[in-house]
């Protein structure tokens, strides 16, 4: 035996002792940080359902005070009352929200059940079914293309194709000769008659006139001063005759001017 193997015959029961207690320290330490862990999970659970319960409960009473309000107006609110719209909302509400304690104590070790007889070995069992086909295979490559066989003999002649679509229009062609004046036709229908044309503008009075009376005088006509086109004015002076006094000369003059018409003497 060697100096190493004498050394663990003796001191064996030692060194069997200090690694028990060395798994028993590292299992308690795993255990007391699983603890740990559950302690810190279960606490931040409980703040997340602190928190939870107090926005319930915010918004339960944000929607009895929007209920209240809408009521107050006259109106019918569309959202339900909270207690009616979500079952137990008073307990879900309630903070601190109530969460299970810490896992107990363990308990007791029991007493060591008794040994179970040794097994025989029974008679063979039956044959079992055969198993399931395996899945199939795999394609494999593609083979080297083969080389090109001879060509064949020409086939028979196909039957005519349909009619392709039109082509192009061609250019225009030249001219042609005109061609003989036709007969003449037959005369139209009588057109309709116009509208009438606007009325013309007035005549401006004559710049003068002359005239000869019953008894030979000839008188000369001319505008007075000042001369109103709307409203022209003449002296009528004798220029040849016999010498007939002024007073028949105007007598006679205010007889061809009556006898003027109208319109004329307007002018």
């Amino acid at each position: 035996m060697s100096r190493t193997e004498r050394f663990l015959a003796a001191r064996w029961r030692g060194l069997a002792t200090l690694c028990a207690l060395v798994a028993l320290f590292g299992i308690a330490a795993i255990l007391w940080a699983r603890i740990g862990s559950a302690d810190q999970k279960a606490a931040d659970l409980a703040i997340e359902a602190d928190l939870r319960g107090n926005a319930v409960a915010t918004l339960a009473a944000d929607v009895r005070k929007l209920r209240t309000q809408i009521e107050s107006d006259g109106k019918t609110p569309v959202a339900p009352d909270p207690t009616a719209a979500v079952d137990d909302l008073p307990d879900r509400s309630t903070v601190p929200v109530p969460i299970p304690g810490p896992k107990g104590d363990k308990g007791d070790k029991g007493d060591p059940g008794t040994n179970a007889p040794s097994p025989s070995p029974g008679p063979s069992g039956p044959t079992g079914r055969p198993g399931i086909n395996g899945a199939p295979g795999r394609d494999g490559a593609n083979g080297t293309d083969g080389v090109d066989g001879t060509a064949g003999p020409a086939g028979p002649v196909g039957p005519v194709g349909p009619t392709g679509p039109a082509g192009p229009a061609g250019p225009t062609g030249p001219p042609g000769t005109p061609g003989k004046d036709g007969a003449a036709g037959e005369d139209g229908s009588d057109g309709q008659n116009g509208t009438p044309g606007k009325d013309g503008a007035d005549g401006r009075p004559p710049a003068g006139w002359t005239y000869t009376d019953p008894q030979g005088v000839t008188y000369t006509c001319t505008p007075t001063t000042p001369f109103d086109p709307a409203t022209p004015r003449y002296t009528c002076t004798p220029t040849t005759g016999t010498g007939t006094p002024p007073g028949q000369q105007r007598r006679a003059v205010l007889r061809e001017l009556a006898a003027i018409a109208p319109e004329r003497r307007r002018i």
